[in-house]
């Protein structure tokens, strides 16, 4: 996978992007992050909380696919009503990004999934 900063910086840059953050598959621990646009660091600050629970429902997703005979899923996108979380599986990590309503949704998911393919290459 390219530098974890360099996956960050690339998706943090897309218009819409919230933040971008690279995260422990397995233990939903932060391992990367960009500033949180617009946002309050601190008690304030939702990526800590939402990194550790897309990298558990991202498992919970993983097995229930498993169980379909789906396969591994490629994108998880959790549609709210003030913008969306979009996670993608990279071997080890996942890549959660917290996007506005109104991102370019097409293009945060072709670069997670470009970062994703560069991990297992």
């Amino acid at each position: 996978m390219k530098a974890l900063g360099q996956v960050v910086a690339t998706l943090s840059h897309i218009p819409g992007v919230i933040a971008a953050m690279v995260v422990g598959a397995s233990d939903g621990l932060i391992v990367e992050t960009s500033a949180l646009m617009g946002g309050a660091v601190g008690a304030a600050d939702p990526r800590k909380h939402t990194a550790a629970l897309a990298a558990y429902l991202y498992s919970k997703v993983t097995r229930a696919s498993d169980a379909a005979r789906l396969g591994t899923p490629a994108f998880m996108r959790l549609e709210a009503e003030k913008g969306h979380i979009c996670v993608v599986g990279a071997r080890d990590v996942v890549l959660v990004t917290i996007v506005t309503p109104d991102a370019n949704l097409g293009r945060v998911r072709l670069d997670m999934m470009n970062a994703a393919r560069a991990n297992h290459e």
